[in-house]
């Protein structure tokens, strides 16, 4: 019965992975041929009309850790805790891999599609393009990988669900925070999802197999 559920499963997240890869393609071929998504102002309205300035600076703080420095934080106290608590140098190897190719990933297919950022006015002065956001791409890679060790801790599948679902608002929070701001369109957003759990999934996937090889060369 274990087994079933567990292919059930796989199954499922195929099934995800294969219809975010669709939708990423789509998204690029638009913006390839259109240059914008008239859906972006209509949400971008909606999204901003929802949260009044007052909460601006609740984002701002939110937004950072999507940033290089909060990555960076959150990176090595993870990496240490894998070194210290759980000994998995195999974790770190993938999980720094994970996240610095995926972060680099972002920055070429940025300059590759050369979306210009939203014309209305920003907080803080952005140079880079904007699609796929970085945030939501890279924030997504790294709290999700994390939330997948932290996931195998629980003893309960309530506990293995309440870590993804907290992940995954957190990560969601982090996406808002952008286009709240105005760095953003929501379509840069989604696609640095969609991307991004791509991303995830490649990389949790091989850790997974080389982590199950060497536990069978070790028997």
């Amino acid at each position: 019965m274990e087994e079933l559920t567990r292919l059930k499963n796989s199954k499922v997240i195929v099934a995800g992975v294969v219809t975010a890869f669709i939708l990423s393609i789509y998204l690029i071929i638009v913006l390839e041929r259109e240059g914008s998504f008239a859906i972006d102002s209509v949400l971008t309205d909606f999204i901003q009309g929802i949260f009044p300035h007052s909460s601006y600076s609740f984002f701002e703080f939110l937004s950072n850790f999507g940033d290089k420095i909060g990555i960076g934080i959150v990176a090595i106290i993870f990496i240490i805790w894998l070194a210290w608590k759980k000994r998995d140098f195999l974790g770190i190897a993938a999980f720094v891999i994970a996240v610095g190719l995926g972060n680099e990933f972002n920055k070429i297919i940025k300059e590759a599609i050369a979306r210009p950022r939203p014309t209305f006015n920003h907080f803080v002065d952005e140079s880079s393009m904007s699609f796929p956001s970085g945030h939501a791409m890279v924030g997504l890679i790294l709290y999700m990988f994390i939330a997948h060790f932290l996931a195998k801790e629980a003893k309960s599948s309530a506990g293995k669900g309440i870590i993804a679902i907290c992940a995954l608002f957190f990560v969601l929070l982090i996406g808002i925070s952008r286009i709240v701001l105005g760095f953003h369109y929501p379509t840069d957003i989604i696609g640095g999802y969609l991307i991004g759990s791509i991303w995830l999934f490649l990389w949790i996937s091989l850790y997974e197999r080389f982590k199950n090889r060497t536990k069978e060369r070790n028997k």
